[in-house]
C-alpha cells in the first residue's frame, strides 16, 4: 500500500499566498518563509524568526496530526542566551 500524504505537504498545491514574509525584529532583514516551516534564520544576524503565519489547525482532523506536529515540536526555536 502506498504511503499516504498531507494534502497540505503536497508541493503541487501550494500557491504564492503560502508564502510569510517577515521582517526579524533583530536587525529589520525581510524572511520568505514557506507555510510548513515553524521559523527560519534570519540571514542578516542568524537569528531565528518564528512564522507569522503558520496554522496547523488540521491537527484537529488529521488522523497523522501526531506524526506531523513532532515534527514542529522538534523544531521549536531555540532562544539566546546572550543579552543585549
Amino acid at each position: 500500500m502506498p504511503e499516504s500524504r498531507c494534502p497540505g505537504q503536497d508541493l503541487s498545491k501550494w500557491r504564492p499566498e503560502d508564502i510569510a514574509y517577515a521582517v526579524c525584529p533583530s536587525c529589520g532583514s525581510e524572511i520568505e518563509i514557506w507555510k510548513d516551516e515553524p521559523f527560519r534564520m534570519c540571514p542578516g544576524c542568524q537569528r531565528e524568526v518564528r512564522n507569522p503565519r503558520i496554522d496547523l489547525g488540521c491537527a484537529k482532523w488529521c488522523a497523522s496530526a501526531d506524526q506531523c506536529l513532532e515534527r514542529f515540536r522538534s523544531a521549536t526555536p531555540r532562544t539566546s542566551a546572550k543579552k543585549t
